[in-house]
């Protein structure tokens, strides 16, 4: 199977990746420092793809700010809140946490896995 059809297609012979049915093969816990813009590739960092996300301010006073997949629109996370994203691909998030609390990223991340070697091409 292409890596590259598995991500991009929302249902593979009639069969719709999502959360619910993709075993948890391991949990990625990322805490983002206080009052600092963190990107995390989930494809570069943990070789995979974040299929379900949990997002938890930990700052009781001030905002934080995600987006996700480079789209440009980021969305506001009140003070002691968390929002997730569920059967959603995620390659990339952004947070931008408050100035006086972490933002702890919890996700449950799929392996990129490939059936053929690729093959380098010298130039």
């Amino acid at each position: 199977m292409n890596i590259l059809a598995f991500f991009s297609k929302p249902s593979i012979n009639n069969f719709q990746i999502n959360s619910g049915n993709v075993p948890l093969l391991y949990p990625v816990r990322v805490i983002c420092p206080a009052g600092v813009t963190t990107g995390i590739s989930f494809p570069d960092q943990f070789l995979g793809r974040a299929i379900s996300l949990k997002i938890s301010n930990n700052d009781s006073a001030n905002a934080t700010s995600y987006d996700y997949n480079l789209n440009g629109q980021f969305q506001n996370l009140a003070a002691s809140n968390f929002a997730t994203i569920d059967n959603t691909i995620v390659n990339y998030l952004t947070i931008t946490a408050g100035a006086a609390g972490t933002t702890l990223v919890e996700a449950q991340v799929i392996p990129a896995s490939r059936d053929e070697v690729p093959i380098e091409v010298a130039v």
